[in-house]
């Protein structure tokens, strides 16, 4: 929500900005760059669109989470990506995540230990989404890196799905059928990841409402996902699985449309080439007269970097004069509606051109500009490109693995991969980001699941299993989803009003401790505990699992959310950002198929048989977690509010556009002057 706050009083190791005018109103009919650098404030920035619909409509300025990500970020994009998240990971993803047991079970009749490795053909869609950030950073279609290939995804997943659903209901169907799940995922995995890769660019644009965007994000995907179990179960148990995949298919479709209209206001290709080259030049700019002051000075203990935001920030340090090309590196920034707007454009490049910037490398175009190669782009990612071809390689061995690999080969596949990956992690990536990365895959790795043996026995028969919960799939699929995400939308909000001031590391440590608790639930569940006591099944799942590994989940996977945006690399956030996505869904992937090995090496659960599930629980659950409190350290030692460099340095307070100015403006002035802007600098 819209505040006038004013900035904090300048302190010693602090920036010193230029005074904030005091007629400045605070909605501002007007963009960024359309005002003096002396009048642009972070903390009172208001998007032109989001002033002129808070002025026709006051109360929209009080919509929790949504009010503070308009203001930053402008209403169209906001709800934009709000639908798209409520249809694409919410609705039609849990759609179809939901109703995979009962078409694969009971409409295809796959058995029970084929469903253990299929079931999660799903998830292995969603790992590949690394190749088309990798494809879209790269190759712009018809001026675009986003627009057109959500499109396209969007279109053909919602295409696939309802194939899926009007497959012949017959066994010999089966495999088609999970092949079906595979690519009908990866189109909605497409969407999700160059939205990501969307918001994340603008989070590093606009940092503070940054955590609001995310929490109003997932707050629109979990009431998609609230809706889809509220249809989901009845159906099932109408037998009619199918109707779900038809839901899922159509509003898949439907949401192509924002794309086609460009509802998410993304800039052109070139344009925010030219702005990731402008800001770096600001960056090595005030690198190097940061530098040259502290030289003057005699003091050489600041180091001026790039922010998140595009402006910079002061570090303690040594100063370089190099910068992380090693070379100087150039280009203007976007600004949404600026199109047309020809005189303050000139004005812009005139500026721009006043402080030495030159666009030395813009994109090259292909097929009458119907592609535009950015080879900037590859050039300084070509190992970050190449790592996205070996997880690509990685994804497709362990899904031909997961088809066709006996378990011994399947175990062989998974530890080449997740060596191979983690290894080549380090060789592609700059460090920290590489340790953030191989964090987030070994913490869901070791969280290994085992939703096969545990849906069989939820949902047996009481002629299946007579001392069972008898659960029907209205139950498990809606009410149980239902609860459970409506605890995961407190825990988005925990996460924006108590989390976000908290260290990454104890946030992931106590999420940790509380998904252990949870699982014990169920382990009590299947031992039957719970009714020695007078506890229903229906109230011990309820408070139990259901609850609490929504909520865990939710504040685990947020602040890796976060983390990622801080450290991607500017120009190419939808690669790194898939990277590490994608990485992580592959740790998810990689459990499911571990449980699956130790389930047909050792503990083998038939279909009415549950005798050695708890002892798997017990393994899988509850003891294997807890490797993730030593892998803790693998990321920054920051709080989640913190703004990062990509070295995963806590930046201390930044310099904008004003300040460039000013020192600038200063450069022409004596010696002695210099020299007293310096250590007020300081």
């Amino acid at each position: 929500m819209p505040s006038n706050r004013e900035d904090p009083a300048p302190h010693e190791g602090t920036a010193i900005t230029t005074p904030q005018r005091t007629d400045v109103p605070l909605l501002r009919h007007r963009r960024r760059n359309d005002v003096a650098p002396e009048e642009v404030d972070e903390n009172s920035y208001v998007d032109p669109e989001a002033a002129a619909m808070y002025s026709a409509a006051p109360w929209m300025q009080h919509i929790p989470l949504a009010s503070e990500a308009m203001t930053g970020y402008g209403p169209r994009p906001v709800f934009s990506l709000g639908v798209c998240y409520f249809f694409n990971k919410g609705l039609a993803n849990q759609l179809m995540n939901s109703a995979t047991y009962a078409m694969l079970i009971n409409r295809f009749k796959m058995p029970p230990e084929r469903y253990n490795r299929l079931g999660s053909m799903g998830t292995l869609g969603w790992s590949l989404n690394a190749f088309t950030a990798m494809m879209c950073d790269t190759f712009a279609l018809m001026g675009y890196t986003k627009r057109w290939y959500m499109f396209i995804s969007s279109l053909l997943s919602g295409v696939l799905t309802i194939i899926y659903a009007v497959l012949p209901a017959r066994p010999s169907s089966a495999d088609t059928a999970a092949a079906f799940i595979f690519l009908a995922s990866f189109g909605r995995a497409n969407v999700d990841i160059l939205s990501e890769g969307y918001y994340t660019r603008k989070m590093r644009q606009h940092p503070k409402p940054g955590p609001a965007l995310v929490s109003y994000i997932w707050c629109a995907s979990m009431a998609g996902t609230i809706i889809s179990s509220a249809i989901n179960g009845p159906v099932s148990d109408k037998g009619v699985p199918q109707v779900n995949i038809y839901i899922a298919g159509a509003v898949q479709t439907v949401i192509s449309v924002i794309f086609a209209v460009n509802w998410y206001q993304e800039g052109r290709n070139t344009e925010e080439r030219e702005e990731d080259a402008y800001v770096l030049f600001k960056e090595e700019l005030l690198l190097r007269e940061g530098c040259v002051a502290d030289d003057d000075s005699g003091a050489n203990e600041q180091e001026m970097v790039g922010g998140a935001d595009g402006s910079a920030h002061i570090l303690l340090g040594d100063c370089s004069h190099e910068s992380r090309e090693g070379k100087l590196t150039t280009c203007p920034e976007h600004v949404e509606g600026e199109e047309g707007d020809v005189n303050h454009i000139s004005d812009e490049d005139e500026r721009r051109a006043t402080q030495g910037f030159v666009y030395e490398n813009p994109p090259r175009r292909f097929c009458c500009g119907f592609i535009e190669l950015n080879s900037q782009v590859i050039g300084e990612n070509w190992r970050i490109f190449v790592y996205s071809c070996v997880m690509t390689a990685a994804v497709l061995a362990e899904t031909v693995g997961t088809i066709f690999a006996d378990t011994l080969g399947l175990l062989l596949i998974l530890v080449i991969v997740s060596t191979v990956c983690c290894a080549t992690s380090f060789w592609a990536l700059q460090r920290t980001i590489a340790m953030a990365n191989v964090f987030g895959y070994l913490a869901v790795m070791v969280d290994i699941t085992v939703w096969g043996p545990m849906y069989n026995f939820y949902v047996a028969t009481e002629k299946c299993l007579p001392d069972g919960p008898h659960f029907s799939y209205t139950f498990y699929t809606t009410i149980g989803p239902i609860v459970g995400n409506i605890a995961g939308i407190v825990g988005v909000n925990a996460f924006n009003y108590i989390f976000r001031t908290q260290r990454y590391r104890l946030v992931f440590v106590l999420t940790t401790f509380v998904n252990i608790f949870g699982n014990i639930f169920d382990i009590i569940i299947v031992k039957r505990w719970n009714t020695h006591i007078g506890i229903p099944d229906h109230a011990m799942y309820l408070f139990g699992n259901a609850v609490v590994y929504d909520v865990c989940y939710m504040i685990a996977w947020m602040p890796m959310i976060v983390l990622i945006s801080r450290l991607c690399p500017r120009g190419s956030e939808s690669m790194v950002f898939a990277i590490m996505s994608g990485f992580r869904t592959i740790g998810q992937t990689t459990a499911a198929q571990i449980g699956t090995v130790i389930l047909e090496f050792g503990w083998n659960v038939p279909a009415c048989d549950f005798t050695n599930l708890p002892m798997v629980l017990l393994v899988c659950r509850v003891l294997s977690p807890l490797l993730v409190i030593p892998l803790v350290f693998l990321v920054p030692n920051a709080r989640i509010c913190d703004d990062l460099d990509i070295d995963g340095h806590i930046l201390q307070a930044k310099i904008d556009d004003a300040d460039l100015l000013a020192r600038e403006a200063v450069s022409s002035t004596t010696d002695t002057e210099e020299k007293d802007l310096a250590k007020k600098g300081k």
